[in-house]
């Protein structure tokens, strides 16, 4: 999340965590453990445990000595943590930042330990009690740009409600949890940055009725708006910028902004049941507060290392658009992982009320 693998059911946050004994029985199989010492790590398999491999892991072997284990079912961690399947797999889980929540809540997670993991490269916002918030996420607007030039490009989502300036559909997402077409709306109806949350769900419902429910294609992958956009089949799109830069550097002609963006992304914790809890403390500090490393996961995957640092290391044209960059403090929202932890089902309950009514 590049994160091709990482499909849309892993961002599902809590949803995706009620899985069923049968699913979480499933987990034994291809654990693929390292030896005493190793570090094993909940990841999430394919394209982007090569990514992190290559960004982080071979250097952090070389330099420490100490080995790293990737797994593949990362997203099923918190399930697993929460019903004690094999509580000792992990040392290092990956969480959503909902997920992140209820994992602090329910004390499946040890404090952060801050004389191994200073996080001196963290801005305050992307750090926990018990974890750092270390990929960072953009959701965008995004555009074709053989239907619509740069210059003529929505600049706010005001803009993108703008049924008269853009006629034809949109295409947002339809897990809002993720996708963040409730903060969108609430956007477009005149909230400030600043004044999200917590979030009004049934202003942004309004805003959604006035935006047209015939005007929006709902999409529940977040490759659907990249193929949506190259096909012709809509001119606006919501997605993340993971996914719209790489699609331009395959020739897609795709345009997004920034600004006005909702920053997500994943946190690094250390499971309460670690029997390896020091060398899995100074694995996620070496994710964080190496600039070289960091600098190559963004080149590797698009989306951002919340290590501030790094960012001098990588070209301005891709610097200036991820969430970190301090041309766009101001300019985007973080999202509330509290309140989304809090208020997932009942938002979702009312979103597909929503869309039957």
């Amino acid at each position: 999340m590049s994160f091709k693998i990482r499909g849309v059911s892993r961002r599902r946050f809590l949803s995706e965590a009620a899985l069923g004994a049968a699913a979480l029985s499933a987990l034994g199989a291809g654990k693929g453990f390292a030896g005493d010492g190793a570090v094993n790590f909940a990841c999430y398999g394919g394209s982007y445990n090569d990514n992190i491999t290559k960004a982080f892991l071979e250097s952090f072997e070389k330099k420490t000595g100490i080995k790293v284990s990737l797994g593949a079912d990362a997203s099923l961690a918190l399930a697993k943590l929460q019903a004690s399947v094999d509580p000792a797999q992990w040392d290092i889980v990956e969480l959503t930042g909902p997920e992140y929540e209820v994992a602090v809540k329910q004390d499946l997670l040890l404090p952060l330990d801050t004389g191994l993991v200073p996080a001196s490269k963290v801005p305050a916002e992307y750090k926990g009690t018990h974890g750092i918030k270390y990929a960072l996420f953009l959701f965008v607007m995004a555009w074709d740009r053989r239907a619509i030039p740069d210059e003529k490009a929505p600049k706010s989502w005001a803009d993108f409600w703008d049924t008269a300036k853009y006629p034809g559909k949109r295409s947002l997402s339809a897990n809002i949890g993720d996708g963040s077409a409730l903060e969108a709306a609430l956007l477009a109806d005149g909230v400030a940055l600043n004044k999200l949350y917590p979030l009004d769900v049934d202003r942004a419902f309004k805003s959604l009725e006035r935006l047209g429910k015939g005007n929006i294609i709902w999409h529940n992958t977040n490759q659907e708006p990249i193929q949506q956009l190259t096909s012709g089949e809509v001119a606006l799109a919501s997605s993340f910028n993971g996914r719209v830069i790489p699609a331009q550097r395959s020739g897609a002609k795709i345009g997004f902004t920034p600004e006005y963006g909702g920053v997500s992304g994943d946190y690094l914790g250390v499971a309460k049941t670690s029997g390896n809890a020091q060398n899995a403390f100074k694995l996620i500090d070496y994710l964080i507060s190496d600039d070289e490393a960091s600098a190559e996961y963004i080149k590797l995957t698009t989306y951002t290392s919340v290590n501030a640092d790094a960012l001098k290391l990588v070209a301005p044209e891709l610097a200036d658009t991820l969430p970190t960059s301090p041309k766009l403090k101001g300019k985007v929202f973080i999202k509330d992982d509290a309140w989304w932890a809090t208020n997932l089902e009942k938002t979702l309950l009312q979103f597909k009320q929503w869309q039957l009514a």
